[in-house]
């Protein structure tokens, strides 16, 4: 399963690729990426850099909160090295980043992960709160993206086996109650919810909410910057604004919400639908969904591995 798990999401960010890209003259793609300002490549992957530094500090704020200690060094590499599993295998960043910590800092891993399970609830409501506003100024925009992405019969299928799963599940846990309670691994995730409520309830501890939400607010505009920069680095999306940026963060967000490793394939086809909507043509879209992912890939790996030594380094003192 260890291996299947990540083969299935490779596979499947392969096949969104292949349908994001099947209608267009690769090498007629690859000849045009000469054209392309790398300086606006390289402005993006500095904000992007950023945004991965921003939340190493915000999560300091959380760990302190918890009655534990951890250094501004370690917290960011911890967050880097995060952001490079999560290229090997999906949503693995955050079981990583606590281990990272837990091993250095000696901070309870359940803990830590409550903080984590906190930062996601926040990313989330951050995200719908701008996938609301982006209806309010681009509804013309948005609902053309989602009717693209989900057929109407598609969403009616969708709903109604979500529905029956939640029955399935629900019967199954009240008819089973007694049974499913005497079980060891019971006691086992018991004892580790109480970790992640003690990390859940860290935010009322944090004595300088203003800082978190501050690092909060820049990890966010990190983002929209590292799209919106590189609009300047095609002739064709150039004369997008900052409100366009916004409008393409959301599409490529939802996009990595797909777990495919490190959004192979999904950002691809979401940012090229996304920016469909926006007039540019799908080659340009497809353009600067390449530009985009591989530019924020290449500053994962490279962040991530120099973090990674530099943890390394840290073990030893």
């Amino acid at each position: 399963m260890k291996i299947l798990k990540p083969t299935f999401f490779l596979a499947v960010g392969f096949l969104l690729m292949y349908l994001a890209f099947k209608d267009q003259n690769i090498y007629e793609l690859i000849d045009r990426l000469k054209s392309v300002e790398i300086k606006w490549v390289i402005f993006s992957m500095c904000f992007g850099a950023l945004a991965i530094i921003f939340r190493g500090l915000r999560w300091t704020y959380m760990i302190v909160a918890l009655g534990y200690k951890s250094s501004l060094k370690n917290s960011i590499s911890a967050v880097a090295i995060g952001y490079v599993s999560n290229i090997i295998i999906p949503r693995a960043g955050e079981i990583t980043r606590c281990t990272t910590i837990n091993k250095i800092e000696k901070t309870p891993f359940d803990k830590l992960f409550g903080t984590i399970i906190l930062e996601r609830i926040i990313d989330l409501i951050i995200l719908c709160l701008m996938i609301g506003i982006t209806f309010i100024f681009q509804f013309e925009n948005i609902s053309i993206f989602f009717n693209d992405i989900i057929s109407v019969e598609d969403k009616n299928s969708l709903v109604i086996s979500v529905l029956l799963f939640l029955a399935l599940l629900i019967s199954t846990i009240y008819f089973l109650k007694d049974k499913i309670k005497s079980l060891s691994i019971y006691l086992k995730i018991a004892s580790a919810l109480k970790g992640l409520k003690e990390g859940l309830a860290s935010y009322k501890n944090i004595q300088n909410k203003k800082m978190f939400w501050f690092h909060t607010l820049m990890i966010w505009l990190m983002y929209i910057l590292m799209t919106y920069i590189c609009f300047f680095a095609i002739e064709e999306t150039s004369h997008l604004d900052i409100g366009d940026g916004f409008y393409m963060l959301v599409v490529g967000g939802l996009g990595m919400i797909v777990p495919t490793q490190g959004g192979i394939g999904s950002y691809h086809m979401a940012a090229k639908i996304g920016l469909i909507t926006l007039g540019v043509g799908a080659q340009a879209a497809l353009m600067f969904a390449f530009i985009v992912h591989t530019a924020q890939t290449l500053m994962t790996i490279v962040f991530g591995l120099l973090s990674f030594i530099i943890i390394l380094f840290s073990k030893n003192d």
